[in-house]
């Protein structure tokens, strides 16, 4: 475990732990959990798939009642993060959610270019209305 200017890295080993158990309880304690897209890969690998991956940080979500973020490389050498609510929180909650933490997203990470849903999500919704 490391701590840097108010935030803190968690490192495990996924031959010696449950990285499922690990973000559980990091998230349980953290503000803002922040998953690397390497922990998202070896959390996908434990459980089998990438939805099912996605599937527990969404039941995390629920547990802890607040987002988790899921930071990913991109092509270009920067990262898009993506964030996983509640189902019971609106576009406006989650944004505004995010929009109050993005100083602490932009030290990490850069500046922040984008707060919204993600297409995807808009045309579900869509769909479903």
């Amino acid at each position: 475990m490391k701590r840097t200017g108010g935030t803190m890295t968690i490192t495990v080993d996924p031959a010696v732990v449950s990285v499922a158990e690990s973000i559980r309880t990091a998230a349980e304690a953290a503000p803002l959990l922040v998953v690397s897209g390497r922990a998202f890969g070896d959390l996908a690998e434990e459980l089998g798939s990438m939805d099912a991956a996605a599937e527990h940080l969404q039941g995390v979500a629920e547990a802890v009642g607040r987002p988790i973020a899921v930071n990913l490389p991109a092509e270009d050498d920067g990262s898009s993060t993506v964030f996983i609510s509640p189902r019971s929180w609106t576009e406006e909650r989650l944004a505004g959610w995010v929009g109050g933490h993005h100083e602490h997203l932009e030290r990490e990470f850069g500046r922040v270019s984008r707060i919204g849903p993600n297409r995807t999500e808009r045309r579900r919704r869509q769909r479903e209305d």
